[in-house]
């Protein structure tokens, strides 16, 4: 308990502003950003430890949830344990959010139009029914990726720019499914430019497998370009700008914000984005 405790002193006095939100208020916490439970037993990749408000390390604890049991859809467990800790990302998602199970379950017409879409057709003897798929474009899936996902990408730009993106910048958010993915919806063009491919490990173990992303970051640091995929389930594109307006995208595509400010963090609003070490 000491070392952990002297450990946290030591990062937060490294890190001292939340960078989830501007750097509107002191960082109290560290968040595990992808969370502990989107990786095989709960090992997550060592570094991606962030500094946060109370607030905003809680503020999207219900959404993580999604996004693990999201994640862990595709491919199939491999073994009894992975098994477990499906049921058990499943059994969380329906205690806070008994409806989404009722959200992902497509309707035949929507399966049809989706297999049309990418020139499958239903297996010989198969019903439409049978087949593995989801809807995950629901107001409960929505809500979780666009919160996910800015949290992502504020953690991101603060690793790989060493700066907190502030109040005025802007995150364009787009993800993908599987199916897109596979259906090489994604810009080919993103791998001429997205050159850095970070090491996710922990004690040596490899877990690019579960989480991999490639990043770019421009000189200013002002722009930078995510892609993150969570395991073969789906994948988040992120572009990131320390000023909003200067994001000239389709209007399909939403403009995201670093989390607003709480009243409780009126006192530490004067602190400033600042590099961190």
């Amino acid at each position: 308990m000491g070392s952990r405790s002297a450990y946290k002193r030591s990062f937060l006095a490294s890190h001292p502003v939340c960078c989830f939100c501007g750097g509107s208020a002191p960082a109290v916490e560290i968040d595990h950003v992808p969370p502990r439970a989107l990786f095989r037993r709960r090992s997550w990749p060592e570094g991606y430890e962030f500094p946060a408000c109370q607030c905003c390390n809680r503020i999207t604890r219900n959404d993580e949830q999604i996004i693990a049991l999201l994640a862990r859809l595709y491919p199939d467990p491999r073994s009894a344990e992975e098994k477990a800790e499906v049921e058990e990302r499943i059994r969380a998602v329906a205690q806070k959010y008994p409806r989404l199970l009722e959200e992902m379950r497509p309707t035949d017409e929507h399966i049809r139009a989706l297999l049309k879409e990418y020139g499958h057709l239903v297996p010989e003897g198969c019903q439409v029914t049978d087949l593995p798929l989801f809807a995950v474009n629901g107001p409960l899936v929505t809500n979780a990726i666009e919160n996910f996902g800015r949290k992502l990408f504020c953690a991101l730009y603060y690793k790989h720019a060493s700066a907190v993106l502030p109040p005025r910048g802007g995150i364009a958010l787009k993800w993908f499914t599987n199916i897109q993915v596979a259906g090489d919806e994604i810009p080919p063009e993103l791998g001429n430019y997205l050159v850095g491919i970070p090491k996710l490990v922990r004690c040596k173990v490899n877990l690019q497998d579960q989480f991999f992303y490639r990043y770019w970051v421009s000189a200013g640091m002002d722009t930078a370009v995510f892609l993150a995929f969570f395991f073969q389930s789906f994948a988040m594109l992120g572009y990131v700008k320390t000023d909003a307006d200067g994001i000239q995208l389709p209007g399909s595509v939403r403009v995201l914000h670093p989390f607003e400010p709480r009243p409780e963090d009126a006192d530490s609003r004067s602190a400033r984005s600042a590099p961190h070490g």
